[in-house]
């Protein structure tokens, strides 16, 4: 299987939380016993390895490292804790409680793993884990693609507001989120929006870069936030109570004004199913560095958003289960880079006599858009003829040699040649996914074609010559990313 000690790392530490899943259901006692058999572990470490498993953190990946995996393993941490998004409490509950169903002969391997052990064992045990089934490794695939998917879409808010919030004094945080500070958009006291234009300019690129992403986006929140102090004079009851009211207005004022700058009938539409605001008064502070509570930062409004985990939950709990629906591919997983939204809507299409989808519709719409070469009318996937783009996940190389991430950026030029435009497609073929290969036109524009022509896709010239002359027109001028360097799309898929 040749994985490496990273790849195992983080597999480990997946595997763990389903243990501790079926552990709970079992029976504590069962969890003291696991501890006892931790071979020559002390009782502190055993404690520590009990609390890390109580929370549902990957406190116990530290644990292992500290253990003997070496400190050479610092990116598998990062990965692992950036993997721990996705498992709050109460889904984590939920989408392990699958565990319980696996045969005993799987509890057993897996146990095994659970053993400290140098890393030709541990490596040992996991390929012997995997053998019969490779649902594991289908479920911690779903976790990387919906982690990619996530960072892209927070690194397309960087880019387009980044500077801009940092330079007004607000932030935006790794998971997303963006603080504007009280003084940004109202005086002391006061809920009525400073400078309204201003937010507007802010909230309409949030919401549009928001929606293009192609994501399953289920909540946009707005929230306003106060610092402990109230009026002059008034008990800590009364100041919460103070406070709460100000926040929520705040924060209902702040949503009114972003509604208000946006452009298009769809873009609202759109906001409107999911934003909504919130006042938390004095309910969650902002702490300085001593613990004391840092009042300047804890008056402040947040505009945050929350994925729809429902479906990648649900992938994730048949994998365990051990089921294959029928017509899907043999690995069952979602094309490279694509939305974990989307293995649905590629299942029903796995099977052409299953497609509720007429062959006449799904042809024109405003479509969503996935990646660079690929978007979605209705329920209809289409595959651009004739070009390859970036997978959504793939980093590539400026004419300086930094990186940056050029699968985002394809998918973003997608978006700006479409815009809020109708499109249509013509079916040429159905790819092995069974999704509408053809050629798609926005007005005039053949989409195929532009995105040759910009840098932001190579021709696919092992399935069609059309935009050949486009793609060296595009090369000898070093457009988009022909100015720098690039792993071919096709090659990348192939070794992701």
């Amino acid at each position: 299987m040749g994985l490496t000690v990273a790849e195992a790392f983080i597999l480990l530490s997946f595997i763990l939380l389903l243990l501790f899943t079926w552990w709970q259901i079992d029976t504590e006692k069962r969890s003291l016993r696991l501890a006892d058999s931790l071979g020559e572990m002390s009782d502190a470490d055993k404690a520590s390895i009990i609390a890390g498993l109580s929370d549902g953190t990957f406190a116990m990946a530290r644990a292992l490292r500290a253990a003997g995996l070496g400190a050479q393993d610092q990116a598998a941490i990062e990965d692992t804790e950036r993997y721990s998004r996705f498992m709050r409490e109460e889904d984590l509950k939920r989408l392990m409680s699958g565990a319980v169903e696996l045969e005993p002969g799987t509890r057993l391997k897996l146990s095994e793993v659970v053993e400290v052990t140098p890393e030709m064992r541990l490596r040992a045990t996991l390929e012997d884990l995997l053998r019969p089934s490779d649902a594991v490794s289908q479920a911690s695939e779903r976790l990387a693609q919906a982690a990619a998917a996530e960072e892209g879409l927070i690194g397309m808010l960087e880019r387009e507001l980044g500077d801009k919030i940092r330079a007004a004094g607000g932030e935006i945080t790794s998971d997303g989120t963006i603080i504007l500070p009280q003084n940004i958009l109202f005086d002391v006291g006061e809920d009525r929006i400073r400078d309204p234009k201003m937010l507007r300019q802010f909230c309409a690129p949030w919401v549009r870069t928001l929606q293009s992403s192609g994501l399953d986006i289920s909540d946009l929140k707005i929230e306003g936030h106060a610092s402990s102090e109230g009026q002059p004079g008034q008990s800590p009851e009364a100041a919460y109570l103070y406070n709460l009211g100000l926040s929520q207005r705040r924060a209902q004022n702040a949503l009114e004004v972003c509604l208000s700058g946006l452009e298009s009938r769809s873009l609202l539409d759109w906001a409107r199913g999911r934003l909504s605001s919130t006042g938390y008064s004095s309910a969650r502070l902002v702490a300085n560095e001593d613990g004391s509570e840092n009042r300047e930062g804890s008056r402040r409004v947040e505009f945050s958003m929350a994925l729809n985990r429902e479906k990648l939950l649900d992938d994730i709990r048949e994998d365990l289960k051990g089921e294959m629906e029928p017509g899907r591919s043999q690995s069952g997983m979602v094309r490279p880079g694509a939305p974990a939204s989307q293995a649905g809507a590629e299942s029903k299409l796995a099977n052409p006599e299953d497609d509720p989808v007429p062959p006449e519709q799904g042809t024109r719409g405003v479509p969503r858009i996935i990646d660079g070469d690929t978007l979605v009318i209705g329920e209809r996937h289409w595959r651009i003829s004739g070009i390859d783009a970036p997978e959504a996940a793939q980093t590539c190389q400026t004419r300086d040699g930094s990186s940056f991430a050029c699968g985002s950026t394809a998918t973003e030029m997608m978006v700006r040649l479409i815009g809020d435009a109708e499109i249509w497609c013509e079916e040429i073929e159905k790819d092995r996914y069974s999704r509408s290969v053809g050629t798609c036109y926005a007005g005039d524009i053949d989409l195929g074609r532009e995105m040759v022509k910009v840098g932001m896709a190579r021709a696919y010239l092992q399935y069609s010559d059309a935009y050949q002359v486009e793609e060296q027109v595009a090369k000898t001028e070093r457009r988009g990313l022909w100015a720098g360097a690039f792993q071919d799309p096709a090659e990348y898929r192939r070794e992701n």
